[in-house]
Order: structure tokens, then sequence, then C-alpha cells
């Protein structure tokens, strides 16, 4: 049966989405706000397992491309007209041919995941659970669709002032994630990207499944936990079968907005077991790769998570120096560890001369 999320489910998705966000995917108290106005307002928020819906049906991916804000900024406001997201959509059903049936998110995260699910809201038609990533990720190359040899075309990009650029093919996934973000750029740092058409059976072969009701039982956990006075960071590790692996308080950051991204470093200097001990994190919108005491203790594609002493992830927008936090790690989904998801996802990828190590077996060499 298809899923209308409440309020309380709305607040569980964006805690668990915005921990899955490692550091991006958007700014989670925008997502809140949007969705609960959605509910205010009397739309449904649906979602729907692949199987609740015709095989043959459509479904698009819906997501904002660009940077999130540096620390020291003001978050911006992501305010798209509804005219111009439904003539978006009313572009891309003509261009295909068919009605859209059903968004999937393009990544789990605070944001993004809401960006989603208010366009299903709009138009009326359900959220399917799942994703492109099982978490957030700074590029579009790191795509479930594109392992498995989707494009992302045809594809609609649209800025808060109603300019619509159409995409009806590129070379290379490097060359459409070159395009999105110089776009992006030239619009004032983020556009609205529709892309990924296909039908729901090949979403769900290609998808990265159940992702949506994941993070809402993540954030369901995190708070039974405070209701019921155990330690929620904790509650967060247990729930992601993952590894808390530094404390302490952020001593430095380096985060600038670079040609449609925020990149830097986060440096941690460490308290308890960890007093004495420096973890460092690479950050590109999310994070990326952590040392701890110059050794690398988690790599691309797995997850580096900053949750506070409350349990709530932390955003990259949000780090302030003095800030206690908790770093904790978590396997990335099967599908990056494979060849081609090391190929799009792995430390090479980023630049840097490590060849994957996965997290369980990195933390035994700490």
């Amino acid at each position: 049966m298809v899923r209308i999320l409440k309020e309380e489910d709305v607040n569980n998705l964006i805690i668990g989405a915005t921990i899955l966000g490692t550091g991006g995917g958007g700014d989670p108290k925008e997502g809140l706000r949007t969705l609960m106005d959605d509910i205010n307002s009397g739309r449904k928020l649906k979602l729907a397992e692949a199987s609740e819906l015709d095989p043959e049906s459509l479904v698009i991916c819906a997501y904002f491309c660009g940077s999130i804000a540096a620390p020291e900024e003001k978050e911006k406001r992501l305010v798209f007209d509804e005219r111009c997201m439904m003539k978006g959509l009313r572009i891309m059903e003509k261009r295909l041919g068919r009605r859209i049936s059903a968004i999937i998110p393009t990544e789990i995260g605070g944001g993004n995941t809401a960006v989603a699910l208010h366009l299903a809201s709009i138009l009326g038609v359900p959220t399917l659970d799942g994703d492109q990533v099982g978490r957030s990720a700074p590029e579009l190359n790191q795509s479930s669709y594109i392992i498995h040899g989707i494009k992302a075309v045809p594809s609609i990009i649209l800025d808060p002032c109603g300019n619509i650029v159409v995409v009806e093919d590129y070379v290379d996934i490097s060359s459409y994630e070159s395009i999105a973000r110089s776009l992006a750029v030239a619009f004032g740092g983020f556009v609205l990207v529709m892309d990924s058409p296909v039908a729901v059976k090949e979403a769900e072969r290609v998808a990265v499944n159940n992702t949506v009701s994941r993070a809402i039982n993540l954030g369901e956990a995190i708070m039974k936990a405070k209701e019921y006075g155990k330690n929620p960071v904790e509650a967060a590790v247990d729930f992601l079968d993952g590894f808390k692996i530094f404390s302490g308080f952020i001593m430095n950051h380096s985060l600038k907005v670079k040609q449609g991204f925020l990149i830097g470093e986060v440096e941690i200097k460490g308290t308890d077991e960890w007093k004495g001990s420096i973890f460092r994190i690479w950050v590109k919108n999310e994070n990326i790769i952590g040392w701890e005491n110059g050794k690398v203790a988690v790599m691309p594609p797995d997850l580096i998570c900053l949750i506070g002493e409350n349990g709530y992830g932390i955003t990259n927008s949000e780090v302030k120096i003095g800030m206690k936090v908790n770093v904790i790690g978590a396997r990335a989904p099967e599908i990056w560890r494979t060849e081609k998801g090391l190929e799009l996802f792995g430390p090479r990828h980023f630049g840097f001369d490590y060849d994957y190590v996965p997290i369980e077996n990195l933390l035994k060499e700490i």
C-alpha cells in the first residue's frame, strides 16, 4: 500500500536523511519547512515501492545541483516558483510523450530528498522509495543509474528566475556534470534538475532501493533513543551497523565555495579516548575522506557522518569552531564497492593516490 507521510514521518525523514547526507545533501531546515508546508496545504506526500506502481509507468529524478553554503555564509533559500516547476515537468512530459507517474530522489540528504517529495506532491504522484546513491554525493557521476549504463537525458535544468535549459544528450557523465555545474554557477549557485526518465521497472533494477524509508527509520531510532533516555549517537551507530571512530571539538576548517562545490577541510581535536589526536576530513560538499593522526581512517565511498551529542546530523554549512562532534563511519551500499562503483566514487576519482580499503578493514589498522 502506498504510504502517506505524516508530520512525524517527515521529521524522522529529515533527521535520518541529514545523517546519511554525510555533511551535504542540501539544507535540512529548508527541507523540513518545505514538506511541512506541503502537509499543511493539504498536499499528500506519497511514498511507494516500485511493486506498488505500474511497471511500465514513467519515473524521473529531481534534485538541486550546486554548492551548499560555506559556514560563514547565510544559507540561500532555494525558492522556485511552482509554476516554473510545473512548466519544467510539462516540458519533460512533452519531450517524452508520456505522463510522469512518480519521482525518485537523486540522493538521500536533508534537502535533496525533500525536493523529490515536494515535486511529487505538486504533481500529485508518489515518490519512489529509493535513490541513485544510498547516501549523498557531490557529483552527478555518483549515480547507480550510470553504473548500469542508463543516461540521464533528456534533462530539464531550471533556475529560480524561470530560465530553462534542455539537455538532449552528452558525451559522457563528466561532461553532463560540467554542464549542470556550470549552469548552477552561472545562475547564482544552484539549479533544479529533472532528469533520468525511465520506466518504474527499470528504476527498480538500477536504483538503490528502500532508502527513503531507511532514512525515516533511522530518524525514528534517534527519536526513540532520546525519548527513552538512551544515547542517540549510539542509536545511530547501531542502526547503521557502523563505527564511532572519533569524538572531539572542531578546531579549524577551511571550507570555501569553489566552482560550484563547497571544498576544504575540517579538523577535529580529540576528547575522551581520542584526547591528543586529530581527525581531519576533506570535504567536497560531502565528507569524502578522513585521516586520524595522518593515517587514513575512512575512504570514499564509505560514509563519514558528523553527529552532535543530540544525535542530529551536522551539515558542512553548519560547522563552527568549538562545536562538539562525533564522527561516525559506515559501509557504503555494495554497488559502490564494485569495480565500476569505485571508478566513479573511490579515492582515486577524487585525486587521492590510494587503493580503496573498506572501513571495517582500515579501522583494524589504526
